[in-house]
């Protein structure tokens, strides 16, 4: 009896070990649990994001519920069993400046439960200058997480720099995705910040079509904008700044140049073109069309540095000045002359004297003996009517008549005969 009282005894106590032990491994499980999230996001530049997650739960849930700001509510929001592809009912209460999302599970569901959510919201990226982008997502748990995150970028953009974690990996297919792990402590968040555009990606690729297609002052000015876009930024994913800067920098050094050998050569090409067009208004005599091709081919000259053209341009501007000044001086003592002339004809011999003195000192400067010697003969001939005796009428005598009418005619046949040889 004795012996039968001590078997049991023990057998109570064994119970009561398992009881225990299962009760403190339950305690211990239900202090470990540790969730597991598979997220993508999909962020758009007119703000919202459209974000897809995978749950598995480690430990027994008969429901799972979230929390987000009354400011950014979740919509479209569904959710789904994992293997079964049941549809999991989506209660929402409003708590004042949160909102509440409540899924309500069939029944209990065991460590591995999986399942998917899937919303949209608004407003949750912000447009920086130059339509550039930028994503935050942050998520709490009172529980021991682990995170896989996915964000994927719009069609053409690029990842500028990454907040708070650093990618895991960084893909291009036909549109950028990025790739975060990371695991957080209980109470603590996972958090990511995500920085992208094409602004960047665009001012690029016109920059090296144009430096391909030769348009260098195209090229140059989109290379100095992409300059002016990726300096803004403290930092750039996988890409050392200042060396990516000074790259940008040195093609646009490389423009310059290009555009200075076609200036150059444009410029060489009009100063033969002004010079040539010169030389030929010169040789017909149009000194003043002349000096204003030589002043433009002598400047062109200039801006490409051939001083020997330009002084050779000079040489041509100041004859064409000398041969102006000659051909206005001439203008002005044929007109003298001939008024003296007409003056001679009018008997008006004090004024004639006058005209044909006026038109000696220009014949003088140019140098032209025989219109000197003309000028000579007319003065001498008017002297020669004012001294000699005259009727009271004012008549002149028939000796003196015939004298005027051979000088003039005299003087005609020598005008013919200058402006043929000229």
């Amino acid at each position: 009896m004795e012996h039968g009282d001590s078997m049991k005894h023990i057998g109570l106590c064994i119970i009561a070990c398992f009881l225990v032990l299962h009760l403190v491994y339950t305690e211990e499980a239900s202090s470990k649990m540790h969730n597991n999230y598979e997220w993508t996001f999909e962020p758009k530049t007119d703000g919202s994001v459209h974000t897809k997650v995978k749950i598995t739960l480690s430990g027994g849930y008969s429901c799972f519920t979230i929390t987000s700001s009354s400011s950014t509510p979740k919509l479209n929001m569904k959710a789904w069993e994992a293997d079964t592809g049941i549809p999991i009912s989506i209660t929402e209460a409003d708590e004042g400046d949160k909102t509440k999302y409540t899924l309500e599970f069939q029944g209990t569901k065991r460590g591995g439960f999986q399942f998917f959510m899937e919303y949209d919201e608004l407003e949750e990226v912000d447009l920086k200058r130059d339509e550039t982008y930028y994503f935050y997502f942050g998520w709490t748990s009172c529980y021991e997480t682990t995170h896989t995150a996915t964000v994927v970028l719009p069609k053409s953009h690029e990842l500028l720099y990454t907040n708070y974690i650093d990618p895991k990996e960084v893909s291009s297919a036909l549109r950028l995705s990025i790739v975060f792990t990371e695991e957080v402590p209980e109470e603590e968040t996972f958090r990511l910040g995500v920085m992208f555009s094409k602004t960047g990606v665009q001012l690029l690729k016109k920059a090296d079509s144009n430096f391909r297609l030769r348009q260098y002052k195209e090229a140059k000015e989109a290379y100095k904008d992409a300059i002016r876009f990726y300096s803004q930024f403290s930092k750039l994913y996988n890409r050392d700044k200042v060396s990516f800067i000074a790259e940008l920098t040195d093609y646009v050094s490389q423009c310059e140049a290009f555009l200075e050998e076609e200036r150059i050569e444009y410029n060489t090409q009009v100063a033969e073109e002004k010079h040539q067009e010169g030389v030929t208004a010169f040789n017909s005599k149009e000194y003043a069309e002349a000096e204003q091709l030589f002043k433009q081919a002598q400047n062109m000259y200039k801006s490409v540095g051939n001083s020997e053209k330009a002084d050779e341009c000079q040489e041509y501007i100041d004859t064409c000045v000398a041969f102006a000044e000659q051909e206005q001086i001439r203008s002005e003592a044929e007109a003298l002359f001939s008024e003296g002339e007409t003056y001679c004809g009018q008997q008006l011999y004090e004024d004639a004297k006058a005209k044909f003195e006026e038109a000696l000192a220009k014949y003088t400067e140019l140098g032209d003996e025989e219109k000197i010697n003309e000028c000579n003969e007319w003065i001498l001939t008017c002297e020669k009517e004012l001294t000699s005796s005259v009727e009271e009428n004012g008549g002149t005598c028939a000796g003196t008549s015939i004298v005027f009418v051979i000088l003039l005619s005299s003087g005609l046949a020598n005008r013919v005969r200058f402006r043929r040889k000229n």
